[in-house]
């Protein structure tokens, strides 16, 4: 899967928005290891901790993340984001999954209560963490 300009477009703006407000820290395409077998989410979203460059790196992260976001890319199918969400993310303990559908400007929170789905204004998950859907969708100039 290559990445479109819009799947990178969100992604930078759904990672500024987050990492400034400093609770919590976005990582892009951090691989997590989950039953022995890598994934790698487009966005894994962890608690706010500072990095400390100087300890060394982590290639597989075995820490699970609070949420882990999907963003569809023009050669993916919608339900290969939703079965990995609620097959691999949520039963292993990831408490929010978003699925971004850039085209339709919608996103999808997947939990294990259900789906909801957030077309415009403030998004706020189970985690905790909120976001302006209209500067992620830059509806807001």
């Amino acid at each position: 899967m290559s990445p479109s300009y819009s799947h990178a477009a969100i992604s930078g703006m759904l990672i500024t928005e987050i990492n400034n407000s400093r609770k919590f820290r976005a990582f892009a395409e951090l691989t997590l290891l989950i039953d022995e077998n890598d994934y790698i989410p487009d966005i894994s979203i962890y608690p706010w901790r500072k990095v400390d460059y100087l300890q060394g790196d982590i290639i597989k992260m075995a820490e699970l993340p609070l949420l882990a976001v999907e963003i569809l890319s023009p050669t993916q199918k919608p339900i290969e984001l939703f079965e990995k969400a609620q097959n691999i993310y949520l039963p292993s303990g990831i408490r929010s999954v978003w699925i971004v559908q850039p085209l339709a400007h919608t996103v999808s929170v997947l939990t294990k209560e259900g789906i909801r789905l957030h077309h415009a204004g403030r998004l706020e998950d189970n985690t905790g963490l909120s976001v302006d859907l209209g500067i992620i969708f830059e509806d807001n100039d």
